[in-house]
């Protein structure tokens, strides 16, 4: 065997490797929590419900079938009796599909952690496709660094676990933009440069992008397209992405059920909605989601700890190596660095100047700050960054120490506290804070001799044991969270099957708790619905109970059985009562 042989198997030995490494890294810190965590308000439980319904539409026996929830059939999503359109449907077939797999095709024992799957794969996926983005770009040490930084960061461990449309996004954005940089990069005329896998991974990634969040996809793809077109002064690349392939791909995957929707809601209404969904939200501030410019900058120091080690650095690295002249096979105008300003820098402006902001509107943009973060730790650690002793930059350093302390802090009080009368699992929390406090105080002392690399692995590990050990172990068991599967366990088994409605506490975890059978009312309706549904239970405050003359139900003791916790989506504290009208209890 020759010695190109050798090294050919040495290096797909060391692909394997690290994609292994990283799938383990991502197995271990998001499956803690997905099947123990119950439905979050409110997105969550939204499209999980919408789901459930959907897969009910096509599995449930004709006899079971409700018109009013079962009407959208797999085309339009339904929350309860009203068509939920603001999404596109590709994330609630997903849902549904990996809930018929997990259940046999039984809607009747489906589960939340059913829903979350299609995420969790998706973040997979993502890091996985940033990690052989960066071999593409970059030495295979700071390719695996980049996907172990997204990997890791909060926002990602946290949406990785949720039944929502983000990760899907991230995963095909991630995609497209892959197949972007192949088309890119290609030189003209070979045919693996100028041939059809680059551009048939971009166009299927905007096609699933826009069939699971519409315009973001498009968005970011041509943004980057266009901003490195015009820094680099150079167009004609953009044939290779042929672009009649990419009418047809993005066609084929969302005309289909555009005309679904016409026949069913009619295109004037469904226009409307995305005209709210879309332009409204870009100028005014969505169910009170507002944020000043800059809200995502300053977001990105904590949602993507402990990758914002030297990002500052890194951007201003790469805008000094885009300037920098090099021989004409390497051009300037080819660097890596510059496709990554060019994903980075032009959506990151559209997205703070947008009035409606959540903190996972960015996230798309994500693989490019890992990407472009890692590589700047390693020429960190070689010397050649400039600015790591500058005053601001050790301030810097500072707080993205302190970051790491104030979320290991909160993780460990978070898994103490449900924990707390159990002598072991609080010996488990004391070991893991003084894991992280070690860890993070050995990367204090890499910092300041200059071991970037180590004090970003250290910084990896850190927040791996800050996910696992805030949503896998603390989450799921502060029972005050969880308001709703105690309201549904509550109700005591002989009124299981009677109408239920709820004043006040209108979530939607509620809803999907009681699989779509509460009824969400006012206390003005509160009459009427009690005189259409004889026996029915009303879950309300104490005083919404005594004003409308509902007799409580009362535990073996005699004392009225009552809900008390957080709602944590207004931030009130809230109990609830169980009531019906006196004569009609257990």
């Amino acid at each position: 065997m020759g010695p190109s042989r050798l090294k050919w198997l040495a290096r797909a030995r060391s692909w394997r490797f690290a994609g292994l490494t990283l799938l383990t890294l991502c197995l271990a810190v998001y499956a803690p929590g997905l099947t123990t965590l119950p439905p979050v308000d409110r997105d969550e439980s939204r499209f999980a419900q919408a789901s459930r319904q959907m897969f009910e539409s096509v599995a449930l026996p004709a006899n079971r079938i409700d018109e009013a929830l079962h009407s959208g059939g797999l085309a339009v999503p339904m929350l309860q009796d009203r068509p939920r359109l603001n999404k596109p449907p590709l994330i609630y077939w997903l849902q549904a599909l990996s809930a018929a797999a997990f259940t046999g095709g039984d809607p009747l024992r489906d589960a939340i952690w059913m829903y979350r799957v299609p995420s969790l794969l998706a973040a997979v996926a993502a890091v996985l496709l940033t990690w052989r983005l960066g071999l593409k770009m970059f030495d295979p040490r700071a390719a695996w660094l980049a996907g172990a930084l997204l990997a890791v960061s909060p926002i990602v461990v946290w949406e990785s676990r949720q039944a929502r449309a983000d990760m899907v996004l991230l995963a095909a954005t991630t995609a497209a933009i892959a197949g972007l940089y192949g088309a890119w990069r290609a030189k003209p005329g070979r045919v693996e440069g100028a041939g059809w896998l680059a551009p048939l991974m971009l166009w299927l990634g905007v096609g699933a992008g826009v069939m699971t969040k519409g315009p973001i996809t498009p968005l970011v793809v041509a943004l980057t397209a266009i901003a490195v077109s015009l820094v680099g002064r150079r167009w004609a690349w953009m044939g290779r992405t042929r672009p009649l392939l990419g009418l047809v791909i993005v066609a084929a995957c969302v005309a289909p059920w555009i005309y679904a929707i016409a026949s069913r809601v009619g295109l004037d209404r469904y226009w409307a909605i995305v005209q709210d969904e879309v332009f409204k939200r870009s100028v005014e501030s969505k169910e009170g989601h507002w944020g000043p410019p800059g809200y995502h900058l300053v977001l990105l120091c904590v949602l993507f700890w402990p990758g914002t080690l030297v990002t500052a650095l890194a951007v201003r690295r790469a805008i000094r190596r885009c300037r920098r002249p090099r021989p004409a096979a390497d051009s300037p105008r080819l660097r890596p660095e510059l496709f990554l300003l060019a994903w980075i820098v032009p959506s990151w402006i559209v997205f703070e100047l947008v009035s409606t902001k959540l903190p996972h509107y960015t996230l798309p943009l994500y693989p490019a700050v890992a990407l472009i973060s890692a590589r700047a730790v390693f020429a960190a650690a070689s010397g050649r960054l400039a600015g790591v002793n500058e005053l601001l930059t050790r301030i810097g350093f500072g707080i993205w120490l302190l970051i790491g302390a104030v979320l290991a802090l909160v993780a460990c009080a978070a898994a103490f506290v449900p924990h707390r009368d159990s002598p072991a699992a609080v010996s488990g929390v004391a070991l893991v804070a003084l894991v992280i406090g070690i860890a993070l105080n050995a990367a204090r002392h890499a910092v300041r001799r200059g071991r970037f690399v180590i004090a970003q692995n250290l910084g990896v590990g850190v927040a791996a044991l800050i996910g696992i050990a805030l949503v896998g172990a603390a989450f799921p068991h502060i029972r005050e969270f969880w308001i709703s599967p105690r309201v549904v366990a509550s109700i005591p088994p002989q009124l299981a099957d009677r109408p239920l409605a709820a004043i006040g506490f209108h979530e939607d975890s509620l809803v999907f708790a009681t699989r779509a059978r509460v009824a969400r009312i006012d206390e003005a309706d509160a009459p009427d619905w009690l005189r259409d549904h004889p026996g029915g239970v009303i879950v309300a405050s104490p005083g919404v109970l005594g004003r409308l003359g509902l007799a409580p139900l009362a535990d073996p003791d005699g004392a009225p059985v009552a809900i008390k916790g957080l709602n944590y989506s207004q931030g009130d504290a809230v109990e609830l009562w169980l009531g019906t009208r006196p004569g009609d209890g257990p």
